[in-house]
């Protein structure tokens, strides 16, 4: 009873923990059945008292083995991977899996996947029996190979084994889950078939499409490498272009190794296209009667056959816009994008009419618009630039295309367009036809560029001829316009001044870079008034009387006279009375506003002036115009009139006989002038006899004669007074006579004074 009641506490407590565990779909289903950790145990592959009745682990579906059938040769190892999966056929972590080799197998277990940390982790009882758990992430086993490809990639819900024969025969495995209620599925068989065979597949090959490819497939022992003759090869073409194989003619064809273990067969293509071929190949061992072994079917392998052909690419390019005489450079670029190479490449350009070919880097072959490049063999991958330097020489749209041809009927084109544009220059110049002397000269070029490229680097440069200057005095100037498009136009102003009359012709040139020019010329002439004043008046007036001038103003230029002023100069001395056509007092001397004078026109005027001193008096008249001016002087002598009175005076009229009269004889000058070499001389009568004299000069008593030394000067409104003391000698009425000369006098001036002497 005590036994019984012990089994039955298991029993539920094993219950119980399956319960826990119950929708944990990754752990390890009824994990306390298993040791946790320790030394490896071997355990039951379900749970005691009921797991073989009951579903403990309900996520348990499915298991799978890969491979399920193969062959290997002997003395090889071979992997086995067995993945668990839930009802859904999703990968299920932590289940059991056992390996089994059935009994009358060949091969042993070598290896086992122990991943895991409990005492029940996976392990290798005998070498026929095995257990493992599948794994709960993904992770990478290597062989300890340098070689990557044979490594083993696990993902979660998967577990492997190893297994080796050294001889042949067959192993079958049975890969068991006991987590899977259902035993139609718990269980999966797989067989392995062991042969002294070793093998090597074409290796995969690429070809030039159209050509001949041989595939060779060696068989041999795998224990000692001798080659293996009789062997039946099957070569066939799974996918890819269509082709035959050679012997047969067909897609597939069959073909036995030689003494050397080779089964050879040559594959070609129905027409030359590219793509890959995939070609199945099959390895079946032959039926050996002697020692009573079946043929059988060795291995089934692929290889590709990739079939390439040469491209030939050929790109050009050439700058959108050039100019007429300018050099530039276009590229063709030739390449071989494929992975085969290209043979008997060859490059032409044919250059239209209008460009012209400089040089090229590679040299071209030219034979006269025609150029080409013989490019030979040109690898897959490969290319090869040309640089060409051509010049056109007129303008225009061009079109200009180039080939490359190879062999095999490869060939490609590629164009560019390039506008050809042509700068042209003009220029125009302006000024006035007809200009004065005086006037700035003004002048205006205008450069343009008429074509339809760009002008670069543009002068102008004008030359003076003799006669026009700059302000500075140059006789040259120019100007830069710089790089001007097409259409624009730049323009400079100048003036200029003339040294004389005349015709000028002036020219322009306009230059640029590539040779262009142009001129443009411009004639201008140069005219300017010329005024002439004559004036004519008396020779002489005398003080105080009137004199009239007579001014005339003549233009003998070649252009009006503008705003003629005529200005009479009024010097001291002289006074204004009238003057005609409306002349009138300014400033410094009499003013004609005479307007414009035509060329050969004249104009005459008067004025009339009053001498007010004694002198020669000079006057000028100025005309003055635009451009033009001119004088006359006149010169006229003023001279003053000599009135000279004389007045003789007796003082005591009447005296007594014995007494004295005294006489005063006055000289006067009331004329305009001085009086020169005045002489007094006093005639006394026969009553009368002389006693004394008194004057300016001296006197001289001579009989009844008395005479004074000649006054040699008297000024005008000056007087002398004389005088002079006689006696009276008898009684009568005496006549005192006086008589006075002087160089302005034409005739002696006589005077006389009564005297009563008694």
């Amino acid at each position: 009873m005590g036994r019984n009641f012990q089994l039955r506490s298991l029993f539920v407590l094993v219950a119980l923990t399956g319960l826990a565990v119950i929708g944990c779909r990754n752990s390890m289903p009824h994990s306390a059945t298993w040791p946790a950790t320790g030394d490896t145990i071997p355990t039951h592959p379900k749970p005691p008292e009921g797991g073989y009745y009951t579903d403990w682990d309900p996520f348990a579906g499915t298991i799978e083995v890969d491979p399920v059938e193969a062959v290997n040769p002997v003395k090889t190892q071979h992997v086995l991977i067995a993945t668990v999966r839930d009802k859904d056929g999703k990968p299920l972590p932590n289940r059991r899996v056992e390996w089994i080799i059935a009994e009358g197998s060949v091969g042993t277990i070598i290896e086992i996947d122990e991943s895991g940390f409990r005492a029940s982790r996976g392990y290798k009882l005998t070498n026929t029996f095995a257990v493992s758990h599948t794994n709960n992430f993904k992770h990478v086993i290597t062989r300890g190979t340098e070689d990557p490809d044979d490594d083993l990639v696990l993902d979660e819900g998967q577990t492997w084994c190893v297994i080796s024969s050294p001889v042949e025969g067959d192993t079958h495995i049975i890969a068991y889950c006991p987590a899977i209620y259902d035993w139609t599925k718990h269980k999966v068989f797989a067989v392995k078939h062991w042969y002294d065979v070793g093998w090597e597949w074409p290796p995969a090959a690429t070809n030039m499409v159209g050509t001949p490819h041989e595939l060779v497939t060696r068989v041999f022992k795998h224990s000692d490498g001798s080659p293996l003759v009789g062997y039946k090869v099957v070569y066939k073409l799974a996918s890819g272009p269509d082709g035959t194989f050679v012997p047969g003619g067909s897609t597939s064809v069959s073909v036995q190794s030689d003494s050397a273990g080779l089964a050879k067969v040559t594959l070609n293509q129905d027409a030359p296209v590219e793509g890959v071929n995939d070609i199945q190949i099959d390895i079946i061992r032959p039926d050996d009667v002697q020692c009573c072994k079946p043929g059988g079917h060795i291995a089934t392998g692929h290889t590709t056959k990739t079939w390439l052909a040469p491209q030939i690419d050929i790109t050009k390019n050439a700058p959108p816009r050039a100019e007429v005489g300018e050099e530039f450079d276009y590229s063709i670029v030739v390449s071989n994008p494929a992975q085969m190479a290209a043979s008997d490449v060859t490059v032409r350009d044919t250059l239209p009419n209008g460009i012209s070919y400089v040089a090229s880097r590679p040299a071209a072959t030219v034979a006269g618009q025609d150029l080409s490049w013989s490019i030979g063999d040109l690898a897959g991958g490969g290319s090869v630039p040309i640089a060409v330097k051509v010049t056109g020489q007129r303008s225009g749209t061009y079109h200009n295309c180039a080939d490359v041809t190879a062999s095999n009927g490869l060939s490609d084109n590629d164009c560019a367009d390039t506008v050809i544009v042509e700068p042209k220059l003009a220029l125009s110049m302006n000024c006035q036809v007809e200009m004065m002397l005086c006037d700035p000269l003004p002048y205006r070029v205008v450069v343009t560029n008429t074509g339809d490229g760009t002008a670069r680097n543009v002068m102008v440069k004008v030359d003076l001829p003799d006669g026009l200057a700059t302000n500075d005095g140059r006789g040259s100037l120019s100007f830069s316009a710089g790089n001007l498009s097409a259409g624009q136009s730049k323009e400079a102003a100048f003036n200029l001044k003339a040294s004389r009359q005349g015709g000028y012709a002036l020219r322009a040139m306009a230059s640029a870079d590539g040779g262009l020019s142009a001129d443009a010329g411009c004639d201008t002439r140069i005219v300017m008034p010329k005024l002439a004043v004559t004036k004519t008046g008396p020779q002489m007036r005398y003080l105080g009387r009137p004199a009239s001038y007579q001014i005339t103003v003549s233009n003998e230029g070649d252009a009006p006279a503008k705003d003629t002023v005529l200005v009479d100069t009024m010097p001291a001395g002289m006074e204004f009375v009238s003057a005609s056509d409306g002349g009138h007092p300014g400033q410094g001397g009499i003013m004609w506003n005479l307007g414009t004078l035509s060329p050969g026109a004249s104009k005459s005027v008067s004025v009339d002036m009053k001498a007010m001193r004694i002198g020669t008096i000079s006057n000028t008249a100025t005309a003055r115009a635009f451009c033009t001016e001119a004088s006359a002087s006149y010169t006229m002598n003023v001279e003053g009139v000599p009135a000279i009175l004389l007045e003789v005076v007796d003082v005591h009229d009447p005296i007594e006989v014995g007494a004295n009269e005294t006489y005063e004889i006055t000289v006067v000058n009331q004329g305009s002038s001085e009086g020169t070499n005045i002489k007094i001389v006093a005639t006394l009568p026969q009553e009368q006899e002389y006693v004394s004299a008194d004057g300016p000069t001296n006197a001289a008593a001579e009989g009844k004669t008395i005479t004074f030394a000649p006054l040699p000067r008297l000024d005008p409104k000056a007087s002398a007074v004389y005088r002079l003391t006689v006696k009276g000698t008898a009684a009568n009425d005496v006549r005192f006579r006086v008589m006075m000369t002087s160089d302005q006098a034409q005739e002696p001036v006589e005077e006389t004074e009564s005297t009563h002497i008694y």
